[in-house]
């Protein structure tokens, strides 16, 4: 395993990025884990060197790119963007940028948080946008490039989502229920997404679309390694 690696996490405020932040500040494999962050956040371990970022400005940040390993953990809601059209900017063409400075920097692993049921064809707008992502990101021939599809993700945001909250509280009290082909449809903590993302970067498998039961095992191997 790759020893003294630095990381760059996009999206850190949110509920993986968080995690996937903490998780690699604690790993011994890195050294540094640079943080692109709109607005700044106290961290307390010195490994983590944030850089303040204008998103639609990429290019003046390349440091963002001179790293092993990118992960990318944006993503919104329609209701929290405003519209179709911000979502798209933020769940569409941001990552697309992100992938295509990664690209030309010559990264080695990238991995983007996706959705269950991301589909490009498909009718629901949500599940067409990352789909659309997905696609776009694959034509450019990253190395290692991989998109993890969680289920609904377990954990305690910052804003207040009623209705998800409803969904978790029977969803954890159901879990039992989704076994066999339903695995896939099983919720799943944050974290364990955050740990998954690790997992993948330390043995790169060769399937590049991870299922969010595939997310659950790799959390587990990765939790066992530690």
């Amino acid at each position: 395993m790759k020893k003294n690696k630095i990381a760059c996490v996009f999206g850190a405020s949110g509920l993986v990025g968080s995690f996937l932040v903490e998780l690699l500040a604690q790993d011994d494999c890195y050294t540094e884990i640079v943080v692109a962050n709109r607005t700044h956040i106290d961290y307390s371990s010195p490994k983590i060197k944030e850089v303040l970022v204008d998103f639609s400005s990429l290019d003046k940040n390349p440091e963002l790119f001179k790293v092993d390993e990118l992960f990318v953990c944006i993503g919104t809601t329609i209701s929290k963007a405003g519209s179709k059209e911000k979502f798209r900017q933020v769940d569409l063409d941001l990552p697309i940028q992100i992938a295509e400075h990664s690209k030309n920097a010559g990264l080695n692993f990238f991995c983007m948080i996706s959705s269950l049921g991301a589909d490009a064809s498909s009718s629901n707008f949500y599940s067409k946008t990352k789909g659309q992502a997905e696609n776009a990101i694959k034509a450019l021939g990253l190395n290692n490039c991989y998109f993890v599809r969680p289920s609904l993700l377990f954990g305690k945001r910052d804003e207040k989502r009623t209705f998800e909250g409803i969904v978790q509280w029977w969803m954890k009290r159901l879990s039992f229920l989704f076994i066999s082909a339903l695995k896939k449809y099983k919720g799943i903590e944050a974290r364990d997404v955050a740990a998954a993302m690790l997992y993948l970067a330390n043995n790169l498998p060769k399937m590049e679309v991870i299922s969010s039961s595939e997310l659950h095992q790799y959390s587990t191997n990765y939790f066992l390694k530690q």
